[in-house]
């Protein structure tokens, strides 16, 4: 039974892992938290950047020996292959940890059995603490992974009447400062922002990121048909981030 320090350590590991937004692509997003053998918080780390240290790795560093003995708590199941890093469930292992407690089943077949790997040392392996907690903060992840598509969120502002524009097109904004700082934090976790030729014409929109430190500015994307919405000059085309121009084959260009 899962216990209330349980549920404190996972849920902390949750918040940690939302650092990572926007960071980590194409990797998931993961927070852990180690205590020590008397219950104490030893070490926290969360996936930083994709070919980075992962999560469980940086915890363990932070807990150095006191990890031996103690619980991990990792939002999503350590993994099991070595890519452009080791092994998490062979880490955790080597680091003496007791027992594993992970939110989320890793869905991806190259990274999948660091459950089994544990408990074939001997360590207890326990899945689903906070999984719908844990799987809301990767939803974007673990969309690619068992749906092969991207995760898409769809933004608009509108008035109390359903109006996006006034009827002349003269109002640049309906929205407050505070939904468009918010709309940066959305294109900061995005891998790409993508806008058609209406908006592309009418509004001249930039599409990168403002008013975060280190962002990792996305793909900026227009589905531009006809070729005509973008012009030279346009800001999208300007030298903050890559932008993808999408026309029909048979478009004037």
């Amino acid at each position: 039974m899962d216990t209330a320090a349980d549920i404190t350590a996972m849920r902390r590991a949750i918040t940690l892992a939302a650092r990572g937004l926007g960071s980590t692509s194409p990797n998931p997003v993961v927070g852990c938290v180690v205590l020590d053998a008397a219950g104490a918080t030893a070490g926290e780390g969360f996936h930083q950047r994709a070919g980075g240290p992962h999560a469980e790795i940086h915890a363990l560093r932070a807990a150095g020996d006191r990890a031996r003995g103690g619980t991990a708590y990792v939002t999503l199941e350590p993994c099991n292959h070595t890519g452009r890093t080791g092994p998490c469930a062979q880490a955790l292992i080597e680091a003496g940890i007791a027992r594993v407690v992970y939110a989320v089943g890793d869905p991806n077949p190259q990274a999948t059995g660091g459950a089994d790997t544990l408990r074939t040392a001997g360590v207890r392996a326990e899945a689903g603490l906070l999984a719908d907690e844990a799987e809301a903060g990767n939803a974007a992840w673990l969309t690619s992974v068992r749906r092969g598509r991207p995760y898409v969120t769809w933004k608009y502002a509108a008035s109390l009447d359903g109006r996006v524009a006034a009827a002349d097109g003269t109002s640049r904004w309906i929205s407050s400062a505070e939904s468009r700082a918010d709309v940066h934090r959305l294109r900061a976790e995005a891998d790409a922002v993508l806008v058609g030729s209406g908006t592309a014409r009418a509004d001249d929109p930039q599409l990168g990121v403002r008013g975060i430190d280190g962002a990792v500015q996305p793909l900026r994307v227009v589905m531009d048909t006809r070729a005509t919405a973008v012009r030279p000059g346009a800001r999208v085309l300007d030298a903050t981030a890559p932008t993808l121009v999408a026309v029909a084959e048979d478009a004037e260009t």
